[in-house]
């Protein structure tokens, strides 16, 4: 061997093999811890979800149950971080014994991919935060025990559904959850879910707005006749709305001799599935024509695929049959999202004889009161549109004091806004202690949705405070749900509350609204598809409520 070649002392490390394991490890786990913090300082989570919740999809969105409300997206809008902080402080201030609501929606919508709004969400979560408020505020549903609320998401086009599920399941028991309200739209996905929180938690699950007449009918029958078990709802079904549409179309003058039902027939979408099918049977008279002109919106799309194009360009192919079918009165079965390209092409399009074309919707139309293409086509004078709402702000009129049906939607308004009742000038009394007065902005009610999610909520409420053992087996409180019928119904903002034994609400009206160019809207009629005008609890020697 060479003088100037240096060997390693292999030899030390032989003789003290443990300790020489020991500080090899201590250096490898010091490499690894290193390099993990470098990659975290240099390379930070796209997202954090809070407890409850896990990320994914694309964009990344939190799904599951917010418990602590945290931020469901990346750069989510201040309005909804400013609602899930109101719901953090309402929780907080529950103290001792306490029930919990879920409110499961899709609460992170992709832009141009859902058919859906931050807008309407922000509706919905006010009316929930509104009944938690009220319920533990007021004495308008009792007192104990005390409400918390939580946001639980199903991710854009309800593709998490299951983990929402999931994540309700794991945490029901310790956090007491009683019930699941809202659910969106009425889409497969979401059907899947109200069987799922059913047949997993055997809790009541109550939508607010969904209106497909098969969204309580249970996925897994091969019968198709099967009701999922704990299934509610506080919103007239797809036909009622129908059967409202065809009584306002029948008082029009002059007489309606022609009608085009353009109907949506993607896959998967009870809403829009069940609207035309309604549609197409129900509007046929005597001396009039109907022809019925299919479109297809996209099933799915990735962020930034362009919905709003895709439709212009079907709504274009079918400009000319629109015209040769020279309709007075268009019945849009299709998602109010939607509207807007419907409307643009028309108004856009080469004319063809038809002055006005008045366009009837559905009540997911509610999505559009503020579509910019929409409201432009209005002012234009080209189109009136006009659509069987859920509810509406000024279902009940004006008159002071009104029916008891207003009395009990004016509570409801002095509760959402923090002013006195319009028609008593006094503010709500409230309970020892009570958190400060909401303050939404009146304005929020235009689409009837956060009257709705407040009466879901309610219903679970009440339910909730009457069930004795609910707080042990919140799955009796399906069987109090279905005593609130007759002269047991609840008082609701969008009307009393009563359901039948298939848990959909009877006695519910349906107005019919029309849409100004400013976006506002205003009762013309409100009809009752289902009932004679259901306004007061029923009176001893009085005709009684629906369903007595």
């Amino acid at each position: 061997m060479s003088a100037g070649v240096h060997v390693p002392r292999f030899a030390r490390w032989r003789r003290h093999p443990a300790a020489s394991l020991t500080v090899l490890v201590i250096l490898l786990a010091g490499v690894v811890l290193g390099g993990i913090r470098v990659y975290k300082f240099f390379v930070r989570p796209e997202l954090s979800c809070g407890k409850g919740m896990t990320a994914t999809g694309s964009p990344l969105q939190c799904v599951g149950v917010n418990l602590e409300s945290t931020a469901f997206t990346k750069g989510e809008p201040a309005r909804m971080r400013k609602l899930e902080e109101t719901v953090r402080a309402s929780n907080d201030a529950v103290k001792g014994e306490s029930t919990s609501v879920v409110l499961l929606l899709n609460l992170s919508p992709v832009n141009d991919v859902d058919t859906l709004t931050y807008e309407s969400l922000y509706h919905n979560v006010e009316g929930a935060v509104t009944a938690v408020w009220r319920a533990n505020n007021t004495a308008a549903y009792g007192s104990r025990p005390g409400v918390k609320l939580y946001l639980a998401n199903m991710g854009s086009q309800y593709a998490s559904w299951q983990q929402a599920v999931d994540s309700i399941q794991k945490h029901a028991d310790a956090e007491h959850i009683s019930a699941v309200v809202g659910l969106g739209q009425s889409t497969e996905q979401t059907r899947q879910a109200a069987a799922a929180v059913s047949s997993r938690l055997h809790i009541p699950v109550i939508g607010s707005t969904v209106t497909g007449n098969s969204m309580n009918l249970d996925p897994a029958d091969p019968s198709g006749r099967k009701l999922i078990p704990d299934m509610f709802r506080v919103s007239p079904t797809n036909t009622d709305s129908v059967i409202a549409a065809s009584q306002y179309v029948a008082g029009m003058r002059p007489a309606v001799t022609s009608m085009a039902v353009v109907a949506d027939s993607v896959a998967d979408d009870d809403y829009t599935a069940t609207l035309a099918a309604e549609a197409k049977t129900r509007f046929q008279a005597p001396d009039r024509t109907v022809t019925v002109l299919p479109y297809t919106s996209p099933r799915s799309l990735t962020a930034g695929a362009g919905r709003q194009d895709y439709l212009v360009q079907q709504f274009d192919l079918m400009h000319a049959n629109l015209c040769q079918a020279a309709p007075s009165v268009v019945y849009f079965a299709g998602r109010g999202r939607d509207l807007g390209a419907f409307v643009q092409n028309w108004v856009q399009g080469a004319p063809c004889g038809i002055a006005q074309l008045h366009i009837l919707v559905g009540d997911d139309a509610s999505e559009a009161i503020r579509d910019d293409a929409v409201l432009k086509g209005v002012a234009s004078g080209r189109v009136t549109v006009a659509y069987t709402a859920l509810a509406s702000p000024d279902e009940w009129g004006t008159e002071c004091p009104g029916s008891d049906a207003k009395r009990n939607y004016d509570q409801f308004w002095s509760a959402f806004t923090g002013r006195p009742d319009p028609c008593t000038k006094q503010p709500l009394a409230t309970t020892e202690g009570a958190l400060p007065p909401l303050a939404f902005d009146p304005a929020d009610l235009a689409s009837g949705q956060a009257m709705l999610t407040h009466d879901a909520a309610v219903a679970a409420i009440s339910a909730a405070r009457r069930d004795g053992a609910g707080l042990k087996n919140p799955g009796l409180e399906t069987g109090i749900l279905h005593q609130f019928y007759c002269a047991q119904m609840l008082p609701g903002a969008s009307g009393w509350l009563s359901f039948g034994s298939d848990g959909n609400p009877v006695g519910k009206p349906a107005p019919i609204v029309q849409l100004n160019p400013d976006g506002t809207t205003k009762t013309v009629s409100l009809a009752w598809p289902s009932s004679a005008p259901n306004l007061s609890l029923p009176q001893k020697g009085g005709t009684g409520a629906p369903g007595c």
